[in-house]
């Protein structure tokens, strides 16, 4: 949101999640080519951040240079990804008046339309595209605002880790960055797919980012974003259920919830492994529910296609049973994302590819 003029060449790009830090190291070269040298996965210190902000930038600090240390970083240049809860984004139609100053136009229509104080937030906006409503031309505008404050907070991190700031960018222009380049999936793995979902838009798709503490849904047409929408539901939701009704500690939950996923059960199941998997079924059904609730608003109040398609990325799109799940909800389908899913991407020999699925956001703001 916040960028400054740089020359490309060697990054290192910061996403600060609720439960883990993402620190990777790239090169990017003249046409966007993305070469990860390393990166490294720290624990986010517990209470370090509060709706969005960063509240104890020491103990973060501290953590990233753990990591940059045991990786040997040496790039200086330094792009930063906030965390997603207090990031407010809205569709709006204004007319679309010659001559008309759009900047001043967009601020009005904030001003009467989001609670939020104009002055204390960093506005960004974008035009989707011109259509008529009664006649009328109206502009179809995607809008974002975040506290300045928030902002602040993570320049602040650069900074005390002697980096310098390029930008602070939210998770889904990150995400929209990645899927404006072509994903190399398998769409057409079975004839009953192709047969089945032969009629829905291939223009208009989802990308859901499951993350620990939240699910971000970002709609995309023709690989542009117009709609984003954080869930306050995630993987460690499930954690919770399942430590709560097996009084377990939340790692050995978490644990069980990688063994056994939200595959079906088969008949004669212990009642342990029932209450597992409807612990699991429980939460995904609440999210699952609030994605429809997003494509249904998306549909009819932004003036969008029906989704087509469904990406999945972030930690939690790895639970078992996941996608069939997904594609049994939506009748869509639904395909995993790893980076290595991404044109233009190549990392260093001997990395551990099997970790890059939680890299996505914080590679996609080096672009």
């Amino acid at each position: 949101m916040v960028t400054l003029p740089f020359i490309k060449n060697s990054l290192i790009s910061i996403d600060i999640g609720f439960r883990n830090i993402k620190i990777v190291e790239v090169k990017v070269g003249k046409n966007n080519e993305i070469f990860i040298k390393n990166f490294g996965i720290a624990s986010t210190p517990k209470g370090s951040i509060k709706n969005g902000a960063i509240k104890d930038v020491k103990s973060v600090t501290n953590e990233i240079k753990k990591v940059m240390n045991e990786i040997n970083v040496k790039a200086k240049n330094a792009k930063i990804v906030m965390s997603g809860t207090n990031i407010i984004s809205r569709i709006f139609l204004i007319d679309h008046i010659p001559g008309q100053d759009l900047s001043v136009a967009v601020r009005n229509t904030i001003s009467q339309n989001m609670p939020i104080d104009m002055d204390a937030h960093q506005i960004d906006y974008k035009v989707l595209q011109e259509l008529k409503e009664n006649g009328s031309s109206k502009l179809k505008v995607f809008v974002t605002a975040v506290l300045k404050s928030i902002i602040q907070s993570y320049i602040d991190i650069l900074i005390e880790l002697g980096l310098k700031p390029i930008s602070v960018d939210i998770p889904a222009n990150s995400t929209a960055k990645f899927f404006n380049r072509d994903i190399m999936v398998n769409e057409n793995e079975t004839w009953f797919k192709k047969k089945k979902y032969s009629r829905l838009s291939r223009n208009t798709f989802a990308v859901i980012d499951f993350g620990s503490e939240t699910t971000i849904v970002n709609i995309l047409r023709d690989r542009v974003l117009e709609f984003n929408k954080v869930i306050l539901r995630g993987s460690s939701n499930i954690d919770e259920a399942i430590a709560e009704k097996l009084f377990k500690k939340l790692d050995e939950a978490e644990r069980i919830k990688k063994i056994n996923g939200m595959e079906i059960l088969e008949t004669n199941v212990s009642e342990e492994q029932e209450i597992i998997y409807q612990c699991i079924k429980g939460v995904i059904d609440d999210i699952a529910k609030q994605i429809y609730q997003c494509f249904e608003f998306y549909e009819k109040r932004c003036y969008g296609d029906k989704v087509g398609k469904i990406y999945i990325i972030g930690g939690g799109s790895l639970l078992k049973g996941l996608r069939d799940y997904l594609e049994d909800v939506f009748t869509v389908p639904v395909y995993p994302v790893s980076l290595l899913s991404i044109e233009g991407i190549e990392i260093n020999q001997g990395l551990d590819s099997e970790r890059l699925n939680y890299l996505i956001n914080s590679v996609g703001i080096t672009l």
